[in-house]
Parts: structure tokens; sequence; C-alpha cells
């Protein structure tokens, strides 16, 4: 094997391949745990009023940890997901030392339930969310089984757009578990 040329030469290959992975790993590892790109600003982006300036810093708290290159975005997305009123959430890294999130909050359109006090609403999309709302009894009142919240909101559409004409609007859309209509 030593006076054999060809091995010898596969050999160094195979160790200098071995080094040079062995190198890069090292420098990628440095400058993801680097206290050289910290992680300085977290901007939000957004209309927001229903969500507190507490609870975004607590939702930072929470999702960003680490520093530019190591923080998990997919968690910072999720922290900030788990707050009321909140819909969607897009975050992005922007160099040097920010990140940028932005949220999308739910637009009330009704209430959802046959509970006058209950504290689910109904979005614009028809996505049932929790959330306190202080005027929320000038909101139509949705019903419906289990699941039927977009069809809902569909026949709303449709209901207030035939009653239009006559200026009216629906106030109450229910249905039943029959899947039978009342309009009040």
């Amino acid at each position: 094997m030593w006076d054999n040329a060809d091995v010898l030469n596969g050999c160094a290959n195979a160790l200098y391949t071995l080094a040079a992975a062995a190198l890069i790993y090292a420098g990628a590892h440095a400058a993801m745990h680097s206290p050289l790109l910290p992680l300085r600003h977290l901007a939000l982006q957004g209309d927001v009023t229903h969500v507190t300036r507490e609870q975004a810093q607590s939702a930072a708290r929470v999702g960003a940890a680490g520093s530019f290159l190591s923080v998990d975005l997919d968690a910072v997305r999720q922290a900030f997901e788990t707050l009321p009123w909140v819909r969607k959430v897009e975050v992005r890294r922007m160099w040097p030392d920010r990140i940028e999130v932005a949220i999308e909050e739910h637009v009330a359109l009704a209430r959802w339930g046959a509970d006058t006090q209950a504290r689910r609403l109904v979005n614009t999309y028809g996505e049932v969310f929790e959330g306190e709302l202080s005027d929320a009894a000038r909101l139509p009142q949705f019903a419906g089984p289990g699941g039927s919240a977009q069809e809902v909101t569909r026949r709303y559409a449709a209901f207030r757009q035939t009653l239009a004409p006559l200026q009216l609007e629906p106030r109450q859309v229910l249905l039943s578990p029959r899947y039978a209509w009342q309009l009040r």
C-alpha cells in the first residue's frame, strides 16, 4: 500500500475533503452563535389595534431567542400566532440585526354561536376566533353546526346583497343542524 501512489493520493484527497468539511462546519457553527451578529431590533408591521404592546413584547421574548442567524423564525411566528386577534404572521430577517414581523389581525364580522355573551367571533374570511370586543352587540349573530362558519359567512353576504335595495340588513343568520336557514 505504501508504494502505491494512487491509493495514497486517494487517502490524502479523502483527508483533505474531511478537513474542509470540518472547517466549513466549524465556521458555520461559529457564525450562527457569534456575539458579533446579535439580534437588536424586532419590528412590528401591520395595522395592529387589538394586540397590546405588552402582548407583543411577551411573544417576542418567547420566540426571538438567539443571534441574528440562529433565531428560529418559525418559533417567532408561532409565538405571535398564539396571541388573540392575530390571524396571520409573516417573519423575515433584515440584515444586519433586525427581524420584521408582519401581523394581520382578524376583522370581526359577526358574533358566533347561540350564546349572546360568548367571546367567539367570525372574521371576514369565515374563520371563528376568540376575542374580546367592547361593541360586539352591534355585530350580527351567526350560528350553525361545527365547521359551517364559512358557509354562513358566504350566505350572509348573499342575504345582505339581496336585502340592500330594501335598505335592510340581516341581524341574525342561523343554520340549524338539519341545514335549514333562519334569517332575522
